[in-house]
């Protein structure tokens, strides 16, 4: 149900901004309620981490994402349909990618660098070989390249797909490094359990009907960074998000409103943020007025 490499724990799918190596720090300070709400859902990754470690402080999740197609991609990886069983991916060619990115989110994200829906996931000069360990791994397709890589014309009997991936890796190194790993994340989320609890919105998050006994986590596009696919009014969150009865939790780099309060700073670095440095960068945690019952003394650290 989790994917674990080294101490390393992924939730969600592969997604640009993703707080898959912060989530267990940010979700210590919720609350436990009714409902619980991700508001900026994103790759998934924070109800993906309640609903594995904070199901029984929930009787509801909803997921939120306004951007398109996110919530399509996810619905269909718990539905089963990329399990490596079932799903026999088509290599995407950089000309395909930036033809379809727009209007198929399992190409915008899954076949992009860095995750960023943007720009294609490999370099001119390494397309086609990994096109070719595609192939291979896929289809059971040998080209001269595979052939002389790897020494052989055909694979192992009863190698299975997962097996196939561990054989080029280890024989070929980091060329083995392909967007099937990514795939990886989204076959995980076929195992998630108690779906019945769940409910995925494609909505801007004022547009969500929030109920009573809820905590809401908001992860909004922090100023400063990478617009990674809409823009955003900061002050009217702010305004929304102080008026809401129920606890509001926000990550931010820095919220200068003083109806927002700091519980936590997470240092870590970033791939994306402008500020990003040899010393990483500080992730932020605030509040609206309405979770400080819950925090008789803060601990900023």
């Amino acid at each position: 149900m989790i994917l674990k490499r080294g101490s390393v724990i992924n939730y969600g799918i592969p997604y640009l901004g993703s707080k898959t190596k912060l989530i267990d720090k940010i979700a210590t300070l919720f609350p436990p309620a009714d409902n619980f709400y991700d508001l900026f859902g994103g790759g998934f990754s924070c109800t993906h981490y309640m609903l594995e470690h904070r199901r029984k402080s929930y009787n509801k999740f909803y997921y939120n994402e306004l951007r398109p197609g996110l919530c399509e991609l996810i619905r269909d990886a718990i539905d089963g349909k990329y399990n490596h069983d079932v799903f026999k991916p088509e290599w995407i060619s950089s000309e395909r990618f930036m033809a379809e990115k727009e209007s198929n989110a399992y190409i915008k994200i899954i076949w992009s660098f860095g995750n960023d829906g943007k720009n294609y996931i490999f370099g001119k000069e390494i397309e086609q070989q990994k096109r070719s360990m595609h192939q291979a791994i896929i289809f059971d397709e040998f080209d001269n390249f595979m052939r002389y890589t790897l020494g052989i014309d055909k694979w192992p009997n009863h190698l299975s797909t997962t097996g196939k991936r561990i054989y080029i890796r280890r024989l070929a190194n980091n060329l083995g490094r392909l967007e099937l790993r990514q795939l990886e994340r989204l076959e995980q989320l076929e195992r998630l359990e108690q779906l019945e609890r769940l409910q995925l919105t494609n909505l801007s998050y004022e547009k969500v009907i929030i109920k009573p006994d809820s905590v809401i986590y908001c992860d909004i596009p922090y100023k400063g960074t990478i617009d990674y696919g809409s823009t955003f009014n900061h002050s009217e969150f702010f305004d929304w998000a102080g008026s809401q009865s129920n606890p509001v939790f926000i990550s931010e780099y820095n919220i200068d409103d003083s109806r927002f309060t700091l519980l936590k700073n997470i240092n870590h670095r970033s791939t994306y943020s402008s500020k990003r440095n040899s010393g990483g960068v500080v992730e932020k945690v605030y509040c609206n007025k309405s979770a400080l019952k819950y925090f008789k003394g803060l601990n900023n650290g």
